[in-house]
């Protein structure tokens, strides 16, 4: 089988998900879904995509749709903005949630003590420290079983989460480096898939957006995307238009402009169910 490979070029958000909704029509490869999401349903996906989105943050960030024509808005700005706050930035779950993006970009990466162990900080190497529950720096004192004593923050401000690491990291290294990425998932998300469920809202899952890697060319930000597996009709205008406020955030934190956005997946695909919609959108 030979793989077929496509690549776009974009200004706006809107207009990457129009090229992207009119080149799977025509290359896209059709199969059954065995396993996951909408099972016994039947996918159209790129085989592996590519692309660059070089004006991203221009207003309205959701995609547009033929007014008067009826058919489905699959994002607004204001859903972009929850989405933002909720599933990228903010860490804490809601009952039921196994985890959100934000529990990688946004949530504990090292617990401490070990973390200061890990980074040789002379600060706990030379003046060891305690932390109340209430998460208050008390007097030094030589400390023996450090392992124990359970805290979140570290009290000289040191990055916590793989977000704070990027921004930190580009303040204390300069921003001509290759360092910042952040993993999504980890070795045990696989798993998911291996735990048994007696209905699909117990079906275990692993995270679809895998990676994002930040970097500082010509005083902008430049954010690149890759998913494992990609919604394109309804995910990737909402996914898309996060990250952009995610770029702006940590762009802000630097001081620099935010800039272009990439992306990649092998798995960027649209369900039989909604290839209907895909039609009337490109007014077929």
């Amino acid at each position: 089988m030979k793989i077929q490979s496509e690549h776009i070029i974009a200004t706006t958000l809107d207009d990457s998900w129009y090229q992207l909704l009119y080149n799977i029509d025509k290359i896209g490869r059709k199969y059954k879904i065995d396993e996951g999401s909408y099972a016994g349903h039947f996918r159209l996906e790129y085989d592996y995509i590519s692309g660059i989105i070089n004006i991203p943050h221009e207003r309205p960030l959701a995609p547009r749709v033929p007014e008067g024509s009826g058919l489905p808005i699959p994002t607004d700005d204001n859903a972009i903005e929850q989405y933002f706050a909720n599933y990228l930035m903010d860490p804490n779950l809601k009952p039921g949630e196994e985890y959100r993006y934000s529990t990688w970009i946004n949530g504990q990466m090292l617990s401490f003590p070990k973390y200061c162990r890990y980074i040789k900080c002379k600060y706990f190497e030379e003046k060891p420290i305690y932390i109340d529950e209430e998460g208050k720096l008390q007097e030094p004192f030589f400390c023996q079983g450090m392992d124990v004593i359970k805290f979140n923050h570290c009290p000289i401000g040191k990055p916590n989460t793989q977000l704070e690491w990027v921004i930190d990291h580009f303040k204390n290294k300069g921003y001509g480096n290759n360092h910042c990425y952040i993993s999504v998932g980890d070795k045990f998300s696989c798993l998911a898939y291996e735990r048994p469920y007696s209905n699909e809202t117990e079906r275990g899952t692993s995270p679809c957006l895998r990676g994002l890697d930040f970097k500082i060319k010509n005083d902008q930000l430049i954010l690149g995307i890759n998913f494992r597996s990609w919604d394109l009709y309804s995910g990737f205008p909402e996914n898309m238009g996060g990250f952009v406020l995610l770029n702006e955030y940590v762009a802000n934190e630097l001081a620099v402009e935010p800039g272009p956005l990439t992306f990649s997946s092998n798995g960027l695909h649209c369900y039989d169910f909604q290839l209907e919609i895909l039609k009337q959108r490109l007014g077929k």
